[in-house]
Parts: structure tokens; C-alpha cells; sequence
């Protein structure tokens, strides 16, 4: 299943019907000098040998603010 910029909540809903197991880790920025949207989009993917998908998720970023 690929996942790949798709807003996490709907993966997350996908997942959850499909019966996969999954794991989340969500990024920030190290400075804060863009505005970040509430919605998180997922970045990555990575299946484990497991069957355990592992999702990278991050917010989109809006304009530079100072």
C-alpha cells in the first residue's frame, strides 16, 4: 500500500480497516521560522521484515514568519 503524501488521518483509517500493523513518527522543523499547517502529510514509508509499516509524517510548511 503506498501512503506517500496522503494526509496521515486517512492512512491511519486505511491501515486500521486493512488490519495492518503500524508505527508513526512525526517531525518538526529544528527552527521555527515557518508556519506549519495542522493537517500531517506522510513523507516515508518503510515495510519491516516484521510485516510492521513504519510512516514518517511532517506538516506542511506555510510562509516564512519574522
Amino acid at each position: 500500500m503506498d501512503t506517500v503524501a496522503q494526509p496521515l488521518s486517512k492512512v491511519i483509517g486505511k491501515l486500521e480497516q486493512a488490519g495492518c500493523k503500524y508505527t508513526i513518527a512525526i517531525t518538526k522543523p529544528s527552527r521555527n521560522i515557518f508556519q506549519l499547517e495542522d493537517t500531517l502529510y506522510v513523507i516515508r514509508q518503510q515495510l519491516d521484515a516484521d510485516g510492521i509499516l513504519n510512516l514518517i509524517a511532517a506538516a506542511k510548511m506555510g510562509k516564512e514568519v519574522f
